[in-house]
């Protein structure tokens, strides 16, 4: 036996012709989609978010002072692999590859003590950390090491690089002298032991030639490059690409808005669609 109230649920949610009716279609709400007319809405807030990324560009820009950059070339001849004259010294030695034997005397030229002393001799308002940012040091052809110096002035960029490239190879050459300095003795102290060792007789007269020469047979500078003004990117070009990214900003924000707006509207709707539960009929006893 069904309860009226069971019967008047079925006969609402059935149609006269015995099929159930459709539940309401909600459009873009329930999808979430949104297209570009709802953008088109928002269209203040993609000009003031594109007018805003120009201003600001052109703030950045100002009034841009030009820029110069120097660059010393230091030629790197390393030692054989099998040389053992300068054992136990900083001087360069072949590490199979010339660019791997580049790049690893780039990496210990561009150090915070070559910077200091860079500073130092520069004097003025220079310090290492303003060193550092304005040198770079990378290598160029096959073993040739660049040092390329950036600044306002066409004659500080030169003597920046030029004194950097003139501290570093100072800066090793103390460790160098010291280094060579222990081999002469350990080579005086064998010669003098054996008067007829040839080999280690001409060895102590290589490394006196060297310590007595002053400068790094593996290392020196080359060239320095008169200066050059650095090309800087057109500021058309760079207005431009502002322009595009506060659109893209603004039509990313038109969107998230339209989204957040229509999630609690697609709730709802889907609420309302939703087919009433009906319960099994309740048996009652006979």
């Amino acid at each position: 036996m069904t309860t009226d109230l069971h019967r008047r649920a079925l006969e609402t949610s059935t149609a006269p012709d015995g099929t159930r009716p459709a539940a309401p279609h909600v459009s873009g709400a329930r999808s979430g989609g949104v297209g570009i007319r709802d953008v088109v809405r928002w269209w203040p807030l993609v000009v003031l978010t594109t007018l805003a990324a120009v201003v600001a560009s052109l703030v950045a820009l100002g009034p841009r002072a030009p820029s110069y950059s120097a660059t010393a070339r230091m030629p790197v001849t390393p030692l054989a692999q099998s040389d053992e004259t300068f054992l136990g010294t900083s001087l360069v030695r072949d590490a199979g590859d010339a660019n791997r034997t580049s790049s690893t005397v780039a990496r210990l030229l561009d150090s915070h003590r070559v910077a200091l002393a860079t500073a130092q001799s520069l004097g003025g308002r220079w310090t290492p950390e303003s060193v550092r940012s304005a040198v770079d040091v990378t290598v160029g052809e096959t073993n040739i090491i660049e040092i390329t110096a950036r600044a306002g002035d066409p004659d500080q960029a030169a003597r920046l690089a030029r004194t950097f490239a003139q501290t570093a190879l100072k800066d090793r050459w103390q460790t160098i002298s010291a280094e060579l300095d222990r081999r002469i003795a350990f080579a005086t102290r064998n010669t003098a032991a054996d008067p007829n060792a040839g080999e280690e007789s001409r060895r102590l007269q290589l490394l006196t030639f060297v310590r007595e020469s002053g400068a790094d047979p593996t290392l020196s500078i080359d060239s320095i490059s008169p200066p050059v003004r650095v090309k800087e990117m057109p500021a058309v070009v760079m207005i431009g690409m502002a322009a595009v990214g506060g659109m893209f900003l603004g039509v990313l924000g038109a969107v998230g808005i339209e989204r957040v707006r229509r999630r609690p509207q697609s709730d709802d709707v889907a609420t309302a669609g939703r087919e009433p539960d009906v319960s099994p009929p309740e048996v009652l006893g006979k």
